[in-house]
């Protein structure tokens, strides 16, 4: 069974809230179409690294500034997550994580291998 996984990033440890509405947020609305073997995690910027080398998402999403400042893998997808939190033009961001899970890993891994 392919498992997903999805990053939430936050700036400060206060961002708690607003990383886990948008985690969430996505879940629900992967479910919403059919995609219900989602995993999140949030964590802060100051553990990406970390996070990233261990874990592998198949997408960050990120509640804070600049996707660039992020210095994230060249091929990873990411979203910027105001829009999950706000609900407003959450859509288009919605659309743009269901087609990233519809490619291969950024990383080359096995989804189906995934415990």
């Amino acid at each position: 069974m392919v498992r997903y996984r999805i990053l939430v990033v936050t700036g400060v440890g206060t961002g708690g809230w607003t990383s886990k509405m948008a985690a969430d947020r996505v879940k629900e609305e992967l479910g919403k179409r059919g995609i219900r073997n989602v995993e999140t995690k949030t964590c802060k910027v100051a553990d990406l690294k970390i996070i990233l080398d261990s874990w592998m998402p198949d997408a960050v999403i990120t509640v804070i500034g600049r996707e660039s400042d992020l210095n994230l893998p060249e091929n990873l997808p990411v979203f910027n997550g105001v829009s999950l939190v706000s609900g407003v033009g959450m859509e288009p961001v919605i659309d743009g994580i269901v087609e990233a899970l519809k490619k291969p890993h950024w990383a080359g891994i096995d989804r189906d291998s995934r415990a």
